[in-house]
């Protein structure tokens, strides 16, 4: 059984809001791909995944065209220039003022060009979610377009801080556009607060513009990196350092800062260690352990996370505890597993419906404490998270707004398939080789592997693989085998070709 450093930083303290605020980020970038690692305390708490093949469209804001009204799903097939079309509900095309008495053709109209926003990235057979209320997010605030009203981030709990914030926005107020005020707004100033407002609004205004003189289907406007974005949530916060072992990234985020947010270009640091960053801070173990669905509590229980496309079900077992008293032994796992499962989540990107089977306990005021520590431990989650309570049959049930892919769709193509994605092996093979090379030196590399994975890499990674090349000075040769698996591979060095 896999150790996870986090129940060390677990059993050591109470505070699991404080185990979950990010204060370093690592990045680590191989040919075709780059991950993303932030940490807190420490310990990883999230895991994302940039793969240059298969760009994220989350946030981007796109001209569509109406492409078919499903009328029995109050539903609306939108092309937006994707393989598969996007998918706009009628909750999402819907007013922020309309009632809920409506029908999808009320809204849409078949061959009609609008404007919408990728809130999911397509999944599997799935295209991309849209809405019809696009939104610009900023450092210190959100802007919402013809949704005209001022809201305060919940995590700024200071009330003089929180009537400061909207005495500053006040002068903004008007009857068509609104703003969501940040948490990163906390003890910003007016005059950067009002900046950054006028910024989005005349943003806003450029889009219109070109949505009025252009044509279906186009991108108007890309989402920002997704390092620039934590930098935007995280660097005013507790954020201590990002580190990159990439040079390219290293320049691209010292350019970025130093235009942006001039008072962060310090927190930039380039990596320089002869060992691979990931493994140096041991990332490594952690994302192989993520993979596993068995993870242990500190007291000697465990949680079993078992992940499929529609639910995600969670059991907790006593495993091989010595604690003495029953009743107790029981709050005490389930406590455990509240804040165990709380990082798991967030780790995971575990979305949708989740349900728990917590140990069974008599004791009411148990039951409900162990709720209210689930409920603590998930309220550090950025992504909207809802803890329902209780079922009649004992379980509690869990949503969690859907954003990205899950580790496991990312690693293993799709949920409870425990095998890595040909994808996935590529890049680890191109990346693994690279490594092989600066530990044990040779002059020519040989990397065997699934046939089909080698297509792969000559087709959708073939810039990926070239790049290896070129960073090992052209000596490395592929050779596809029947009888690998696809999800493996074997590197060797050679003096000669």
């Amino acid at each position: 059984m896999r150790q996870w450093p986090f129940l060390v930083a677990l059993s050591q303290s109470t505070n699991i809001e404080t185990l979950m605020t990010i204060d370093r980020i690592l990045v680590s970038v191989a040919p075709g791909e780059k991950r993303i690692a932030s940490l807190a305390k420490g310990q990883l708490v999230d895991l994302r995944f940039e793969r240059n093949c298969r760009p994220s469209l989350f946030g981007n804001i796109v001209i569509g065209r109406v492409q078919a009204l499903i009328n029995n799903l109050q539903a609306a097939f939108i092309d937006i220039g994707e393989e598969k079309s996007g998918y706009l509900e009628i909750s999402d095309a819907r007013p922020h003022d309309a009632t809920s008495k409506d029908k999808i053709g009320d809204y849409l109209i078949e061959g009609e060009t609008i404007l919408v926003q990728i809130t999911r990235d397509p999944v599997g057979e799935k295209g991309a979610k849209l809405t019809l209320r696009p939104v610009l997010s900023g450092y210190f605030l959100v802007f919402t377009p013809n949704q005209p009203k001022l809201k305060i981030s919940n995590q700024i709990l200071d009330p003089k801080e929180r009537d400061r914030l909207k005495q500053i926005m006040d002068i903004k107020k008007t009857d068509l556009d609104g703003f969501i005020i940040r948490t990163s707004a906390q003890k910003s100033t007016a005059a950067e607060i009002i900046k950054e407002a006028t910024r989005l609004e005349l943003e806003w205004n450029e889009i219109q513009k070109k949505f009025s003189s252009s044509s279906p289907p186009r991108t108007l406007r890309q989402s920002v990196p997704l390092t620039q974005k934590l930098l935007i949530d995280h660097g005013r916060m507790d954020l201590r350092n990002l580190l990159t072992d990439d040079p390219e990234t290293f320049k691209q985020l010292q350019t970025f800062t130093t235009t942006e947010m001039p008072d962060l270009s310090g927190l930039i640091q380039l990596y320089k260690g002869k060992e691979p960053l990931f493994r140096a801070e041991s990332i490594e173990e952690v994302i192989e352990a993520a993979g596993e669905e068995l993870v242990p509590l500190p007291s000697g229980g465990n949680i079993i996370i078992n992940e499929t496309s529609g639910l995600v079900c969670v059991d907790v077992n006593t495993g091989d505890t010595d604690q003495f008293s029953h009743e107790q032994m029981l709050r005490s796992i389930n406590n455990e597993a509240a804040q165990v499962f709380a990082q798991q989540v967030r780790l995971r990107n575990l979305s949708g419906l989740m349900v728990i089977d917590f140990l069974k306990m008599k004791n009411k005021r148990h039951k409900l404490d162990v709720l209210k520590t689930l409920r603590r431990a998930i309220k550090s989650d950025p992504q909207p998270t809802f803890v329902s309570g209780y079922t009649q049959f004992g379980l509690v049930e869990i949503t969690r707004q859907r954003k990205g892919l899950s580790f496991s769709s990312v690693m293993h193509g799709k949920p409870a398939i425990p095998s890595k994605s040909p994808l996935t092996t590529c890049l680890e093979a191109l990346r693994r080789v690279l490594e092989e090379s600066r530990v044990s030196p040779a002059s020519f590399f040989v990397v065997k592997l699934a046939k089909k994975n080698l297509v792969l890499l000559e087709t959708e990674l073939s810039s990926a693989l070239a790049e290896t090349k070129e960073r090992l000075g052209g000596n490395l040769e592929l050779i596809g085998s029947q009888t690998i698996e696809q999800d493996k591979y074997e590197i060797h060095g050679k003096k000669t070709k």
